[in-house]
């Protein structure tokens, strides 16, 4: 599993985050988009992740397995985007606490 993989699995687990609050802000989508470019994330990839996100569609989870790789990459990724759009939902806040607990991140 090269670095490629990883990169997808973390945008997987973005969207998952910006969904959580029931909408999606223009600031998360670009924060998202960025970070995927950023990150070199195969369009196809990128292209299949987002026409779920505008058709309303289930999105795919994240392999967690492999977000283990570099937890704290995750962790430093899901906080940039759950504060990008200058405010932090409750339920934001317990899906963090989610992702830490499975990724096995103590405090």
């Amino acid at each position: 599993m090269g670095p490629e993989q990883f990169h997808v699995e973390v945008l997987k687990l973005l969207l998952q985050i910006a969904t959580v609050d029931g909408s999606v802000a223009r600031s998360e989508i670009e924060h998202i988009m960025d970070t995927a470019r950023g990150m070199s994330v195969p369009l196809p990839e990128l292209a299949a992740l987002t026409r779920c996100l505008q058709n309303g569609e289930p999105l795919p989870p994240p392999n967690m397995g492999i977000l283990r790789g570099d937890p704290a990459a995750v962790i430093k990724e899901a906080k940039a985007l759950i504060t990008s759009d200058g405010t932090v939902h409750a339920a934001e806040i317990e899906l963090l606490r989610q992702i830490r607990e499975m990724l096995g991140v103590v405090s």
